[in-house]
């Protein structure tokens, strides 16, 4: 053979040889898992023009972004429980914060996500705030910093720390904050420096990854360093167009606390439950500002993966936990069977998969477990509840779900299921024995900021009972054709709120609140309509509301024993002559019951002493969750069911 033709023969077989190596034919794809916290669709990309999302935008641009993503259960706990599980909130149990039940029984006989790839042979590692609980039971440690580099848990400026006390935030510091500062400042800035330092340690390792970065914000306070706000224009932000509670649904279709935990302006306080329009353009901006302090941060992981040559064997999965009413429905927070809540970003780039591309589809958060698991060619657990969108990856147009499923619940009595259709939402409020209380519908085609329940409207009445039957018919009815679905879960018991035993200080027989300085500690937590200050020795409770008014004062971080036999003692004063209905919930662990009533007599400006007895608290809770062990937290409301205006003294309270 000509030696010339032998050289480029080898040089060719060489090349071949080369090009073999690197594309591993076999290898197993590695895995980032991205999720920020409280983020609706508000990015360039999904179609927020004034957000400066670039890194997120051009993510979507390398992969597949989901229009109609909906969640399970719009808070963080309820939600990542179970699109960490692959399983819907009636067989966790979550609801808020984690449950006995799921921490106890369904998770150690069900791996979590990244537990499960690290059983399949992956290097799995998690930065941030990945489970709204105890991290994953991973061979790596989990990385969560407790504070900003040099700076507090939530702010950066020294005086909103100094605010913020030993909770970090409360009633004094602001829902926003400005600061001239680096990106680790905050803690989402030291979450993805350590999360780049694990990825460049990839480079020479040939096992597959699986790497999950959960960033805090844009959650509430909506702090974010100085350059990220200085990219919008304050008087150019745009207001929600549905600043009102929808016409014809029931009160407790929203609820209204996130802002009342901060300082400014909230529902309570502002002239017909809405913002002032200068106010709500900061809050926007602040949350903007938050939004494209995460792209930067996601940038540099995406930037990271490219240095080190893994970026085009790895699936990058983008998501929230929910989404967020930005003053639509007169709400600030999630909470809501609403869109604003359901409706969440998702956007997936994977290898060898559409890019550039959309789907109108409708598809849900607990569909990421097995469509990861599909991706990287392992098998999905057959217990598992979603259904993998793999082929929406390949086809972004093909006929999908003819549902997505939500719910979310009104105290442990009333839970809201929610459907979305593609053309409607539909929700029933159903009691716990089954009862319907209240529906709402929302024609999408024409109402898609769900401004007017239409449900009790003659014309809809066979459309009601289309949806009802789909509603009732269950989320297997709602699959893609050809689809099945074998999964058999128990539903889980009623939900009572875990706490890790280990951890819990010895519980006391007998505790006792007084007041010897001039401030109140932190176990005492108040509400819009009462205000407390301490003088003399004695608390001044300072009441003024509006008739059926249930805002409350929230005594927290008690741990006293309860039996049968517990009771509560005050010493109180009334100053004047008008009779004080005294409203109280014995909590345990976060759960609660129903409230109960006593009166107090009164004392002619004279401290006097009565005994309450909590034997009717410790039976209700019995009947709902199981025996209460411990009080953890008391709180209680004066007069709620009337226009008050008044004034409660106490001199000490006794738990024994």
């Amino acid at each position: 053979m000509n030696p010339l033709r032998t050289k480029m023969f080898l040089l060719v077989i060489a090349l071949l040889i080369l090009s073999c190596k690197q594309q591993k034919p076999n290898e197993k794809p590695n895995v980032l898992l991205i999720i920020a916290d409280d983020m609706r669709t508000e990015l360039n990309c999904y179609g927020a023009d004034y957000i400066h999302s670039p890194n997120i935008d051009n993510l979507a641009k390398n992969g597949v972004l989901f229009n109609n993503a909906y969640v399970q259960q719009a808070v963080c706990s309820a939600s990542r429980a179970s699109f960490l599980s692959g399983v819907r909130p009636n067989t966790t149990g979550v609801d808020y914060p984690y449950s006995n039940y799921f921490m106890n029984e369904f998770w150690p006989a069900h791996p979590m996500l990244a537990e499960y790839f690290e059983q399949n042979g992956y290097y799995t590692h998690t930065f941030g705030k990945i489970h709204h609980g105890p991290a994953d039971k991973l061979k790596t440690e989990h990385y969560m910093p407790e504070t900003g580099l040099n700076t507090g848990m939530y702010y950066a400026l020294p005086e909103n720390i100094e605010k913020g006390g030993t909770e970090g935030r409360g009633k004094e510091t602001p829902p926003y904050e400005c600061a001239d500062v680096p990106d680790e400042a905050y803690r989402d800035g030291l979450i993805a420096e350590e999360a780049v330092k694990i990825i460049s340690q990839q480079k020479e390792n040939d096992k597959p990854f699986f790497l999950a970065v959960g960033f805090k914000k844009p959650h509430l306070p909506f702090t974010a360093p100085k350059k990220y706000w200085d990219l919008y224009e304050e008087s150019e932000m745009p207001l929600a167009p549905n600043q009102y509670h929808p016409e014809n649904s029931p009160f407790y279709s929203t609820n209204h606390y996130a802002l009342a935990n901060y300082a400014g302006w909230n529902y309570y306080n502002s002239p017909d439950h809405v913002l002032p329009d200068d106010y709500q353009r900061k809050l926007i901006h602040a949350y903007a500002a938050c939004i494209s302090f995460i792209d930067a941060q996601v940038g540099k992981l995406i930037e990271s993966l490219k240095e080190t040559g893994k970026y085009d064997n790895t699936i990058i999965v983008f998501i929230s936990d929910h989404g967020w009413h930005l003053g639509d429905q007169q709400m600030w927070g999630k909470t809501t069977n609403f869109e604003n809540s359901t409706l969440a970003p998702l956007i997936v780039s994977a290898p060898g998969y559409k890019k550039g591309k959309r789907s109108t589809q409708l598809v849900e958060y607990v569909d990421v477990y097995a469509t990861l698991c599909d991706l990287a060619d392992i098998e999905i657990p057959e217990y598992t509840e979603g259904t993998s969108f793999k082929p929406l990856m390949k086809n972004p147009d093909r006929e999908w779900k003819t549902a997505a499923f939500s719910q979310f619940p009104r105290t442990r009595k009333m839970e809201g299921y929610s459907i979305r259709t593609a053309d409607y939402r539909y929700t029933e409020w159903r009691f716990s024995e089954g009862k319907i209380d209240s529906i709402e519908l929302y024609d999408h085609r024409n109402d898609a900021i769900e401004s007017i329940n239409i449900a009790y409207k003659k014309e809809n009445e066979s459309l009601i009972k289309e949806l009802s039957q789909k509603l009732n018919a269950g989320w297997k009815v709602a699959l893609p054709k050809g689809v099945v679905n074998n999964s058999n879960n128990p539903a889980a018991p009623p939900h009572v709120s875990y706490i890790n035993e280990k951890g819990r200080a010895k519980p006391t027989e007998e505790e006792t609140l007084s007041f010897t300085t001039g401030d109140l500690n932190n176990k005492w937590k108040q509400e819009d309509g009462y205000q407390l200050s301490v003088k003399n020795e004695l608390l001044y409770i300072d009441i003024e509301h509006p008739a059926n008014y249930w805002q409350k004062v929230n005594i927290k971080d008690l741990n006293v024993r309860a039996h049968k036999n517990s009771q509560m003692i005050l010493n109180y004063m009334t100053m004047d002559n008008t009779p004080i209905s005294f409203n109280y919930i014995a909590v345990s662990n976060g759960n609660w019951v129903e409230w109960l009533k006593t009166e107090l007599p009164v004392t002619g400006g004279e401290i006097k002493e009565l005994s309450v007895d909590l034997s009717e608290a410790m039976e209700l809770y019995q009947k709902e969750y199981e025996t209460m062990e411990y009080i953890t937290e008391f709180v209680f409301c004066v007069n709620p069911q009337e226009e008050y205006k008044g004034s409660l003294v106490l001199k000490s309270l006794i738990f024994k």
